[in-house]
C-alpha cells in the first residue's frame, strides 16, 4: 500500500540455500525485497551478498520495565489523550522528519515518501489499538504521539514514538510520559526495537532502564540496483 508497486519479504533463511536459478525468478517479481534476521553466527552473510542483498540497518531490540518509570515536574505538565477518548489522525505533514529510516536507501525514496509511510502505519495502529495510541500536548499544543499495541504476556509493543514537526518538548519527555501512562493502564513491560543509528533514542531507553537483546539485521534487494549505481 505504501510503495504502490509489488514488494516482497523473505522470512525463511533457507531461501538463500536455493540455487540462483531458483532465487532470481522469485525476486524478479518485485520492485524490492526485504530480509530481516537476528545477527548471530547463523546469519548467511555470504549467501546474502551473493543474492544481491545489501545491509541497510541494524535494529536493537529491548524490554522496558514501565512500572519503574516515574513522572517528573516536566512530564506532569503534559496532557495525554488516547484515540479511544478522543479520536485523532496523524497527517504526514505534521510529522518531524525521520532521519533514521532503513528505507531511505531505496531509489527515489524522498523524505516526503517516508513521512507518508509513517502516517499510513500510524493510522493503521489508531484503528487497531485506539486505547494505547496516545496524543501528547503541552499547554494545548500538540507535541507528538506514542502509538502502541498490546502484545502477548500483557506486554505492550512500543511501536511508534513521533514528535510533531513544531514540537517544543524533547523526545525524552515524550517517551517518559507515555511509558508512565502505559504503566498506569496496567502494561508493566514494553518491548520494541530501534535503529542502531538512532543514538538519541538509544540514550533515552538506556536512561529509562531498558534491557537490550540480540540485534536484528535488515537487508534489501532492489531491482536494477547494480545498473542504477553505475549511472
Amino acid at each position: 500500500r505504501w510503495w504502490g508497486r509489488p514488494v516482497g519479504i523473505v522470512d525463511e533463511p533457507a531461501f538463500f540455500d536455493l540455487p540462483a536459478s531458483a532465487r532470481e525468478p522469485q525476486l524478479g517479481g518485485f520492485e524490492w525485497v526485504e530480509y530481516r534476521q537476528p545477527l548471530d553466527t547463523r546469519t548467511p552473510l555470504r549467501a546474502l551478498k551473493a543474492s544481491g542483498f545489501f545491509q541497510v540497518d541494524t535494529q536493537i531490540s529491548f524490554l522496558l520495565s514501565q512500572a519503574k518509570i516515574e513522572e517528573s515536574a516536566s512530564t506532569e505538565r503534559l496532557e495525554v489523550r488516547s484515540a479511544a477518548q478522543r479520536p485523532f489522525t496523524v497527517p504526514a505533514s505534521d510529522l518531524a522528519p525521520f532521519r533514521h529510516e532503513r528505507f531511505q536507501h531505496l531509489p527515489d525514496c524522498s523524505g516526503e515518501r517516508i513521512d507518508q509511510r509513517y502516517a499510513l502505519w500510524a493510522n493503521d495502529l489508531l484503528q487497531a489499538s485506539p486505547e494505547t495510541c496516545l496524543q501528547v500536548l503541552l499547554d494545548g499544543r500538540l507535541q507528538g504521539w506514542f502509538l502502541s499495541r498490546p502484545a502477548p504476556k500483557n506486554h505492550l509493543e512500543l511501536t511508534l514514538a513521533m514528535l510533531a514537526r513544531d514540537a517544543t518538548i524533547s523526545g525524552m519527555l515524550l517517551y517518559q510520559k507515555a511509558c508512565a501512562v502505559y504503566a498506569s493502564l496496567g502494561y508493566r513491560v514494553g518491548q520494541a526495537g530501534f535503529s542502531v543509528t538512532n543514538t538519541a533514542v538509544h540514550n533515552i531507553y538506556a536512561k529509562l532502564g531498558a534491557r537490550f537483546s540480540t540485534p536484528l539485521g535488515n537487508w534489501l534487494w532492489v531491482r536494477n540496483a547494480v545498473s542504477r549505481n553505475m549511472q
